[in-house]
């Protein structure tokens, strides 16, 4: 299980390296290697790191959907279609694609942020500004009543 929320930086080569706490569980659980894709949130770009054990267990879910639903096929073009499986290097670096990038408007200064069983890497600006909406919306008293929490 992840947990926090970490800021690193993109070299000019593309890579960033991985917070040493999501390192140390994906090296618990044997994982040399991360799947990437597209996320859309809320109106923004981020994207989702996932841990093979993860990306497999997503898959084998949206196996058990209609083929020909909408929805699905939806699913499947952006974030299926849009995944590149990336190696973890000896300095737990990962190499982002451009199209990811890109995608993500991801700049120098990124952040990565815990999403129990993957996560997320933000550009840190966007990620501040979701954030404070977010805050926003907690703040709300019926929030944490319709959660059931």
């Amino acid at each position: 299980m992840f947990s926090g929320r970490f800021d690193h930086s993109i070299d000019d080569k593309g890579r960033v390296s991985i917070p040493v706490r999501f390192r140390e569980v994906l090296q618990r659980d044997g994982h040399d290697r991360m799947f990437i894709t597209n996320f859309p949130f809320n109106g923004n770009r981020c994207l989702a790191l996932y841990p093979p054990s993860q990306w497999d267990i997503l898959n084998a879910s949206l196996k058990s959907k209609p083929r020909f639903d909408p929805r699905v096929q939806l699913f499947e073009t952006l974030i299926i279609g849009g995944a590149h499986e990336v190696p973890v290097d000896r300095q737990g670096r990962i190499l982002i694609p451009p199209k990811l990038r890109e995608y993500a408007s991801l700049d120098r200064e990124v952040t990565f942020s815990a999403r129990q069983d993957h996560f997320q890497l933000w550009d840190k600006p966007t990620l501040e500004k979701v954030l404070k909406a977010t805050e926003e919306q907690i703040n709300d008293p019926e929030f944490f009543a319709k959660l059931g929490l």
